[in-house]
């Protein structure tokens, strides 16, 4: 009977990227999609990352209800820093979940940061071929295990790029070659669930755009600073090829779903070269707390040594462990200090303010100081210059108390600082600020990060949805399945 609802999703995917594509005379399949769809420009809602995009757009709620902007999560009863599913944050009801307690049959695989509880009528793979797996795949019903293995014995890149040094062209393009094969196994599992499944709705996502964007986008522009020729040769036009390969994947699973498909395409947050200061941050915030002569954090002394000490090569190894030391060391330290930095997507630094009566050991009282502790930090910060541009190294403030609406908001940060990416061709190596000095920024192992901008595509009969952040894409899906009863 094929699929009546194909959702397609592209973690990580460059709308703009797939459009020079397509007016070059590339990506037949994209374009004939996107030619006979409805289109929308999906912006992130402000500060926010890849985390927050994928989880509002299946819940339907914007991060303030949800509470999730990151995978690590500040805990203010021991601040503690916490994978988000550890956390305890509100539970997350995804339109899928919505649809399965309605009897539709869905099939849902590798949608970001989902959750992963069972499904009645349908099927839930779980990080299975997922961008940099930091938990192990999960399978509902188990079974679906053994079906996949049938594709692939274990997923090509599960150890992740960080995980040692990838130095010379030859390594870099092996590992790349392994990212691209991942496209063809998912799209052989996906066009074969499609054509046998009998499913109302089918959620098929690839992550190999947010691979390939955050470790070889700067072999696609010579003007990177971090370019380089040799590789660049053995890798031509990097992203070129992966959104190539998932153009032909696109093809296969608009053909396996049949002709009376309803088709839409997810794809974002996009990705440009990572300009961002957050290797540094919690060091640029204490400064602005304590001030510039104060004595280092311990976690900044830590990491210092730990860099003197370490060869690069082992350091590359042993970073999970060192990040664990470092962010043991910083919650000691959190409890005395007015405001502090916590991990978040790149695009954006993050701050949490030690409020009283909200974290356990607050210093800051809400009303009047709480106001004047944000103006200072708001400040503090945008005093830093970037010596490449001569200007700010912020964009924007996103003050989450004004600027996010939602009764879960104080899960989130209290500022979201937005890094100025414009006219550079090269991450921050160090930010200057005539009253709090100079910091030097750590380089990165990551080239690429996310924009703020996604894309939508939905059958033609949408055109008149208001889609504008990832939130809203759900009430068109949900509409969609509900045209015709569940075949169950």
């Amino acid at each position: 009977m094929g699929t009546k609802t194909l959702i397609i999703g592209l973690d990580g995917a460059d709308r703009r990227f797939i459009d020079r594509m397509i007016a070059a005379g590339e990506l037949p399949h994209f374009k004939r999609l996107r030619d006979r769809s409805a289109t929308f420009e999906v912006e992130n809602d402000p500060g926010q990352g890849n985390v927050q995009f994928w989880t509002s757009a299946a819940a339907g709620v914007g991060p303030g209800h949800h509470g999730r902007y990151f995978y690590l999560v500040f805990n203010p009863e021991n601040y503690d820093i916490l994978l988000d599913y550890n956390s305890g944050l509100p539970q997350v009801t995804p339109f899928w979940r919505r649809l399965d307690d309605e009897g539709y049959r869905t099939g849902v695989v590798d949608w970001y940061g989902m959750p992963h509880a069972p499904l009645k009528n349908g099927i839930i793979m779980h990080r299975w071929f997922a961008q940099d797996p930091y938990t192990p795949s999960v399978f509902h019903p188990p079974e679906m295990a053994d079906v996949a293995a049938k594709y692939a014995a274990e997923d090509p890149i599960a150890e992740g790029f960080g995980s040692r040094p990838r130095e010379g062209a030859a390594a870099l393009k092996e590992f790349y070659d392994r990212i691209l094969g991942r496209i063809g196994i998912k799209a052989s599992f996906f066009a074969d669930q499609l054509r046998d499944g009998d499913f109302d709705l089918y959620v098929a996502c690839f992550s190999e755009a947010h691979n390939v964007g955050h470790y070889y986008i700067q072999y696609e522009d010579e003007k990177n600073a971090l370019y380089d020729a040799e590789t660049a040769a053995a890798i031509p036009n990097p992203l070129k090829e992966c959104y190539r390969r998932l153009d032909k994947a696109v093809g296969d699973l608009i053909a396996a779903a049949g002709p009376d498909a309803s088709v839409f395409v997810l794809g974002g947050p996009g990705m440009e070269p990572l300009v961002s200061a957050n290797a540094a941050f919690d060091e640029i915030v204490r400064r602005v707390d304590a001030g510039v002569g104060a004595p280092l954090s311990s976690s900044e002394t830590a990491r210092r040594t730990y860099h003197s000490l370490i060869p690069k090569g082992l350091r590359n190894r042993l970073a999970p462990i060192a990040r664990l030391f470092r962010r043991r060391l910083a919650k000691n330290a959190y409890h005395g200090r007015r405001f502090f930095a916590v991990p978040h997507n790149d695009n954006s630094g993050a701050i949490r303010i030690n409020l009283k009566g909200r974290e356990k050991y607050g210093v800051v009282a809400q009303g009047n100081e709480y106001r004047s502790v944000i103006e200072e930090i708001r400040e503090g910060v945008t005093s830093f210059i970037n010596p490449a541009t001569g200007r700010s190294i912020v964009r924007r403030v996103v003050e989450t108390a004004q600027d996010i609406d939602g009764p879960n908001r104080d899960l989130l940060p209290d500022i979201f600082i937005e890094w100025d990416r414009m006219d550079t061709h090269g991450d921050f190596g160090k930010v200057v600020s005539e009253k709090f000095g100079e910091v030097v920024v750590p380089p990165k192992t990551r080239t690429g990060d996310h924009t703020p901008f996604g894309f939508f595509w939905a059958p033609p009969a949408f055109a008149s949805a208001s889609v504008a952040k990832p939130e809203d894409v759900t009430a068109p899906i949900l509409a969609c399945v509900r045209k015709a009863p569940p075949r169950s």
